[in-house]
């Protein structure tokens, strides 16, 4: 049995608009800007927090450009969890990089 406790993060479901877009922008896996109307902005999404899961799947330590092709092959509802950046990084400083980087599990989960 595995508990999970995760009390810093938020998980926030986006509905993705005419022109498949989600309405944020982030880069080295932190949002640093959210789109006006958009459905990240009715949904309460934020700036400098670090994006976790996509669609339950585990993005920590993944580049920009596979992040992004996982939210674009994740169909019109994308489900994505996230952490304030400066607990993120508190967490990160204080965890091997190879923990973090090559041993995280970023297969595909079964829903």
């Amino acid at each position: 049995m595995a508990v999970r406790d995760r009390p810093f993060e938020r998980t926030v479901t986006l509905h993705k608009d005419n022109a498949k877009t989600t309405g944020f922008v982030f880069k080295n896996g932190k949002i640093t800007a959210v789109v006006k109307d958009s459905s990240a902005a009715r949904n309460g999404l934020l700036t400098d927090h670090q994006l976790l899961e996509v669609n339950g799947q585990n993005v920590v330590g993944l580049n920009d450009k596979d992040i992004q092709a996982i939210i674009s092959e994740g169909g019109n509802i994308v489900t994505i969890t996230i952490m304030p950046t400066f607990i993120y990084d508190h967490l990160i400083k204080h965890t091997a990089t190879s923990l973090v980087k090559k041993l995280m599990d970023h297969s595909v989960p079964d829903l």
